[in-house]
This record gives C-alpha cells, sequence and structure tokens, in this order.
C-alpha cells in the first residue's frame, strides 16, 4: 500500500491575514488601511460593493476560533499584523491598544500549544502611507523598518517565525501595473518602482531582526507558478523561463541570492525601466534570509511570441477549474518544489499557502459546509508534497488557506476559502466537512 507520511516534525497549520478576517476596522484605535478607503471609495470594483470593515469578526472571536485550531490540532498558525492598527498612520504616534491585542492573540496561541508564524505585512498599507506615495517613495523603506522594529521588540520573545511580506507580486503588479487592486495604478514603470522598494523593504526588516539578536527565523512569502513551455521548442522553452524568472524568480532570486533573473532585465520593456542604480542598492542591502514561504494554487503554460511582453504569451491549460478560477493541477506542486531545490540549493521552505475556493452564488450553506471537493484538492496536493519531501525538498510545514472564510480582496465575500464556515451576518462558525479530513490527516501525518 502506498502511504504518503510526514516527518514528525513538520507543521501542520492554516493561514490568514489581518484584513481578511479581522474586522473591527475602526475599533481599538486602528487607522484606515488601503482596502478600508478603497472599497467606501470605488465600491464598484468590489463584489456587491463588500467592505472588510467586519471580515471574519476575528478581533472579537479570537478565543473561540483558537479553541477551535486547538481542537483541530493546528500546531502552528499563520496571521499577519495590520500595521495601521499598531501605527495608524503608518508612522508616527504608537497604538498601544492595537500591541495590546496582537498580544492578545499570541498569548492564546501558544497556550493552546500553537506556534504563531507572523508576516509583518499582508497587502494592508495604511490609507495615510498610500497618500505618500506608497511604494513609489523611496521612504517606505525607513518606515516599514521602524514598523518591523517596533513588532520584533514588543513580540519577538514568542513569536519565532516570521515574512518581511506576503506575495509581494501582487502588490507590485496587480496594484501599480494590472490596476485590479488598491492603488489600482497601470504603469509599468511605476510597478517596478514598487517592486524594488519591496525587495529593500525585506533587507532592511531582516537586518533589523538580527541586530536585536533574536532567536528565531525569518523570510518571506512568495507565489509561486510553475511555468510550462508550450512545446519542447528552444524559443518556447525561453519564453516559459522569462516568464517564471519575472512571476516568480523576480522576488526569489534577490531574496535569496542578491539578485535580479538577467533573463528579464535583458528585454528592454523591463530592463529600460528599472529604478536607477538598482544594481548597486541590491549589492549594498541584500540581506539573506533563514526560510522561504511558497503559496502555491495554479500553474501556468507559455508559447514564444515576439509581439507579446516578455516574448511569451499564456497558452490555455485544460486542467480542472475552482470556482474562483485558479487551475487545479496537483503534479505542479512537486513540480516547483523540486524546481526550488535545484534552482536555489535547497532553501529552507514552509507551504504558506494552498487551498480552493467555492463560490456562494447559488449555493446553500449545507452544500458549502459538505465541500468535498476541497478534500480531493487537499488530498491530492498533500500527496505531492509528500512526494516532494521524499524527494529530498526541504519542507518543514503546511498552512491551509484558510482557516476562516474571509474576505478575498476584490471578491468580498463571494468565495469561501475557509475550513470553518463563516456566517458573515451572525458571525457564527460551523466546521466544514474538510475540517474534519484535516483533523484525520494531522492525527495520522499521512493522507489517505
Amino acid at each position: 500500500m502506498i502511504r504518503f507520511e510526514f516527518p514528525p516534525s513538520f507543521l501542520w497549520g492554516a493561514a490568514s491575514s489581518s484584513f481578511q478576517i479581522e474586522g473591527a476596522a475602526e475599533e481599538g484605535g486602528r487607522g484606515p488601511s488601503i482596502w478600508d478607503a478603497a472599497a467606501r471609495d470605488y465600491p464598484e470594483r468590489f463584489w456587491n460593493g463588500h467592505s472588510p470593515q467586519t471580515a471574519a469578526d476575528f478581533y472579537h472571536h479570537f478565543v473561540e476560533d483558537i479553541k477551535g485550531m486547538k481542537e483541530l490540532g493546528l500546531t502552528s498558525f499563520r496571521l499577519s499584523l495590520s500595521w495601521s492598527r499598531i501605527i495608524p498612520q503608518g508612522l508616527g504616534e504608537i497604538n498601544e491598544a492595537g500591541l495590546i491585542f496582537y498580544d492578545q492573540v499570541i498569548n492564546e496561541l501558544l497556550a493552546a500549544g500553537i506556534e504563531p508564524f507572523v508576516d509583518l505585512y499582508h497587502w494592508d498599507l495604511p490609507q495615510a502611507l498610500s497618500d505618500n506615495g506608497g511604494f513609489k517613495n523611496p521612504q517606505i523603506v525607513t518606515d516599514f523598518a521602524r514598523y518591523a522594529e517596533i513588532c520584533f521588540k514588543r513580540f519577538g520573545d514568542r513569536v519565532k517565525r516570521w515574512s518581511t511580506m506576503n506575495e509581494p507580486s501582487v502588490m507590485a503588479f496587480a496594484s501599480y501595473r494590472d490596476g485590479v487592486y488598491p492603488p489600482f495604478e497601470t504603469d509599468m514603470e511605476s510597478a517596478l518602482l514598487a517592486a524594488h522598494h519591496m525587495i529593500l523593504m525585506h533587507y532592511e526588516a531582516v537586518r533589523m531582526y538580527r541586530s536585536l539578536g533574536l532567536t528565531g527565523e525569518i523570510g518571506a512569502v512568495i507565489a509561486v507558478v510553475p511555468v510550462y513551455p508550450h512545446t519542447h521548442s528552444p524559443n518556447d522553452r525561453a519564453a516559459a523561463q522569462r516568464q517564471f524568472d519575472f512571476v516568480c524568480g523576480w522576488w526569489l532570486q534577490p531574496m535569496l541570492e542578491g539578485s535580479y533573473p538577467a533573463s528579464v532585465l535583458e528585454c528592454p520593456e523591463v530592463g529600460a525601466l528599472m529604478p536607477a542604480a538598482f544594481r548597486q542598492q541590491l549589492l549594498q542591502s541584500f540581506e539573506p534570509m533563514d526560510m522561504i514561504g511558497l503559496n502555491y494554487y495554479s500553474p501556468a503554460r507559455c508559447a514564444y511570441d515576439p509581439a507579446a511582453f516578455l516574448q511569451a504569451t499564456d497558452v490555455r491549460n485544460f486542467y480542472a477549474q475552482s470556482d474562483y478560477g485558479f487551475l487545479t493541477y496537483p503534479q505542479g506542486f512537486y513540480d516547483i518544489l523540486v524546481y526550488v531545490k535545484e534552482k536555489y540549493n535547497n532553501p529552507k521552505v514552509y507551504i504558506t499557502e494552498n487551498g480552493i475556493g467555492q463560490d456562494t452564488v447559488n449555493q446553500e450553506t449545507e452544500r458549502l459546509l459538505q465541500d468535498d471537493e476541497r478534500i480531493s484538492y487537499v488530498r491530492e496536493h498533500l500527496r505531492e508534497l509528500s512526494r516532494a519531501i521524499r524527494q529530498g525538498c526541504n519542507v518543514h510545514g503546511y498552512y491551509h488557506w484558510s482557516y476562516l472564510d474571509d474576505y478575498e480582496a476584490t471578491s468580498g465575500y463571494r468565495y469561501r476559502f475557509g475550513l470553518v464556515h463563516v456566517d458573515f451576518l451572525t458571525q457564527s462558525r460551523a466546521f466544514k466537512r474538510s475540517w474534519y479530513y484535516y483533523q484525520s490527516v494531522i492525527t495520522e501525518r499521512a493522507v489517505d
């Protein structure tokens, strides 16, 4: 019998982010984030005008939710801190009430035997900093370093796993190039400038952490997409590599090695728009990290097209598609982990997100609770993860996205990714069938 097992020390987790679950947007001294302001000012950009003002109300329900996590058997929980809850204007006065809230959450997790994995930043920039140029303003590097120092000094005695930021690729390109997330800009040069500042922010936060002598580990969380060539032709293979280097390597390589991928810099639509002195800044600022978090949802497939960006164009993959629109391809999970192992000298890895969303349109609550498609998704992806570990990939934990149904950016409350169903009108919780399945996986340290 084939048995897909996991090491005894493997961390079993679930993930979240502050603006997607906390709610209480105007309580406890919290200032507005870019999502609060965007949902208020541009409701037409959000499904049914949904706002993150209440989300899953974790702010008031965290004791109940952590009790459920303990019952599930989680050994770790990934959460992010709200910059605007800790420093309402992004810089200036510190909000002690915000620090106390996170003290309480961290202490509750530890009392339940659950290790916190903390992201300093998960997309929710204080609106005051966005008004001052956001990630395009080089001052953001200094502001982030101060914020990081405050968090490290307050929580670093108890939090031993840190990420500087979550999915900077989305923060930079979806927000500044594609115009789909706040601040809804559509300028490639601005996106590259913002992206470069994010790398420098990461370096400074890692350096700050080390300077304080804290005894934990720190890295960043990167979205990874295995990119397959349409054919075996040299042009298609080179196009697929360029696409991967831009989507994923643009972050992995500077964070792990201190440089941007040459294959992308050689393309004039990128290289000609890069910030001045970027090479010197990387060289002077590079700070290696201890581990990397990888978020995996979907693969991609590319063909050579001389008229396309990076001379690479997406080709349709005929894989199953989730309600959310992600292509479901479990083998891609294995492929990307083996690639990272071989390309980047097998760094220490945590799988920080992996999950599937259900569309609530025309779906009854009972149907959402009997989420067999999520069980199948988890089973097949964990099988591939087990295979990758047996292949020597240095993976130490898995965090399902997400523990609770949450607020999913411009999709609002339409899609549900949680193991726990949340009634957003009453804030009542109910365990889904997948919650019980994941509990059995954790108990057995193996997947069927």
